[in-house]
């Protein structure tokens, strides 16, 4: 047991953002595959219905699509693993997939979170670690993580902004102060005001 907490916010550009200072990018695997997948599937359609070189085109296709899960399933297990051996408490925002899916389509079922948690949960159960998630409806986002001034928007377009407190004016980029207020939200619901902080930063 390490006894440190960590918040995470997940992203398109940046899979995690960690509130102890480093980003874990996705590998986009289907994106990777993708011109291996499309060859694969135009040489399935153009082979003759029931005949035997349709057969191998169909289980070619199906290799590749199987290619693409494992890799990023093992990709995974491991990121699980090596979260899981850092932190005890690691807190998320809860995801409103179906909603992400219609704005950025294809991007979210390569990035594939819900998976991700679901391992995620796993390993940390295994290990005696606790994966918890905030109410939905935090501003996670919007809120200064400094202040705790809450803006009234913030479009998905703005990336950094500065807090409108006069007393404060603190500099924010977008998903870092998202974390830090995910890991404070999560802490203050789990009662683990008094558990030693991390402050350590490191790059993943």
């Amino acid at each position: 047991m390490t006894g440190k907490i960590a918040g995470f916010d997940f992203g398109c550009k940046t899979f995690l953002t960690c509130s102890e200072g480093f980003e874990i990018k996705s590998p986009l695997f289907l994106k990777q595959s993708l011109k291996e997948l499309k060859l694969a599937s135009r040489n399935h359609s153009r082979k003759k219905k029931r005949s035997n070189s349709r057969e191998k085109a169909r289980k070619n296709l199906v290799r590749v699509h199987e290619k693409i899960t494992n890799r990023r399933c093992d990709w995974f297990w491991k990121l699980a693993h090596e979260l899981t051996d850092k932190y005890d408490y690691l807190f998320f925002e809860t995801l409103s997939l179906k909603g992400m899916k219609r704005l950025w389509g294809r991007k979210i079922s390569d990035l594939a979170f819900a998976e991700f948690l679901k391992i995620l949960d796993f390993v940390a159960t295994k290990k005696g670690k606790v994966v918890s998630y905030i109410d939905r409806w935090y501003p996670s986002s919007k809120e200064c993580s400094e202040c705790h001034h809450v803006l009234d928007k913030l479009p998905l377009d703005v990336r950094y902004w500065i807090c409108p407190n006069p007393s404060c004016n603190a500099r924010h980029g977008r998903d870092e102060n998202a974390s830090l207020n995910i890991k404070r939200a999560g802490s203050l619901s789990l009662g683990l005001d008094g558990v030693r902080q991390s402050q350590t930063a490191t790059v993943v």
